[in-house]
């Protein structure tokens, strides 16, 4: 059986955040964006950096709620313990203790607010605590509007984009390295198209009747949840089963379980995207190829230093695109194929790729 290394998940997660930086359009977005909230031009530097940025930002009571939260956490680390309603008091007067003698450690909440950063479990535009703040608050709804913009059914997971959206508002390519580096080391969250949910309690309505009461069925939480994956399919494994049942009936069933992935709606099909391959491609050499494509015949009669006289009717562009490719790149590709990779790189780049009917999905 394949095994899938960390190098395989890095590559793969690469390929998708290329497809997401060179969508036409995406980083001029991010930089009017930026300027509209007067965030650095090219974002900041590091994530220690726009952890100071965030604090800052923060009223004297915020900060006192925050600092709280990152004493809260090095002091359950300290104690190995957990803060409940037994030791709330103690935990307190001890933070309140502290905070007269020394004043509120800055440090405590940089470090506190760069690790939420760093997460790649949650955006951290959506912690509660940027809500009650006048200017944090407008973030999120400004990463948002951003992912509404470029995600593409292409693009695939929407989950991963939102978090690659978000990491390159605030650090550019740098923020979506940290965040594949930390997904990829997550041996729950590395698989690609892969996750698991189990359901608790608290995921459903009917929770204090318990199991086996009518009224025992998800909440609608769970149910919002769980229709982002529409497109799925699910493999229930109770209890009693082992894993090496587990895996044989994915074996057996597999051709069945792809085809009911694949074939029950149009949902990907009507744009040819195979949401199972997620190929390296030169998008460096395509992209070249789509400019000089994008000049007019005239612009590349200028542009051409060759031999050849291309100055003349019954010359399409593409050929003239061929010899600039080869004079210029040493690239060798034939008039036909400048015409179909710029066309398909063109359409990869297209930022906005909706379903064309509801009924598709």
């Amino acid at each position: 059986m394949k095994k899938y290394d960390t190098d395989y998940f890095k590559k793969k997660y690469q390929i998708l955040a290329d497809r997401l930086t060179q969508k036409e359009g995406f980083i001029d977005l991010v930089k009017e964006t930026r300027k509209k909230l007067k965030i650095p031009e090219e974002g900041f530097s590091s994530t220690p950096e726009l952890a100071v940025f965030l604090v800052e930002k923060l009223t004297k009571l915020q900060k006192q709620s925050l600092a709280f939260f990152a004493f809260v956490e090095q002091y359950e680390m300290k104690n190995k313990v957990s803060v409940s309603e037994k030791n709330r008091e103690e935990v307190i007067k001890e933070f309140e203790t502290i905070s007269e003698k020394e004043g509120l450690s800055i440090l405590s909440m940089v470090y506190f607010v760069s690790k939420h950063i760093d997460s790649h479990h949650f955006l951290f535009t959506k912690s509660p605590l940027f809500d009650e703040n006048k200017y944090l608050s407008k973030l999120f709804p400004e990463v948002e509007k951003l992912m509404q913009k470029v995600w593409g059914v292409d693009l695939l997971d929407d989950h991963i984009i939102f978090h690659y959206v978000e990491k390159y508002f605030f650090m550019s390519r740098a923020g979506i390295d940290q965040y594949i580096k930390s997904k990829i080391a997550c041996h729950h969250c590395k698989y690609l198209g892969i996750n698991h949910f189990s359901p608790e309690r608290n995921h459903m309505e009917g929770k204090n009747e318990g199991p086996y009461s009518e009224n025992y069925v998800f909440n609608k939480e769970t149910n919002r949840m769980l229709s982002f994956y529409f497109d799925s399919v699910f493999v229930i494994i109770k209890p009693y089963a082992t894993k090496e049942m587990t895996i044989q009936f994915i074996e057996e069933n597999w051709d069945d379980l792809k085809s009911h992935m694949i074939e029950k709606n149009s949902f990907y099909k009507q744009y040819d995207v195979k949401p199972s391959v997620i190929k390296e491609s030169d998008d460096e050499k395509n992209r070249i190829v789509y400019e000089l494509n994008k000049l007019s015949k005239k612009e590349l009669l200028e542009k051409y230093k060759g031999k050849t006289d291309f100055n003349h009717s019954g010359v399409y562009k593409e050929s003239i695109v061929s010899a600039i490719l080869k004079e210029d790149y040493d690239i060798d590709m034939t008039s036909d194929a400048v015409k179909k990779t710029a066309s398909r790189f063109a359409k990869s780049i297209k930022l906005k790729r909706e379903p064309k009917d509801i009924r598709d999905i």
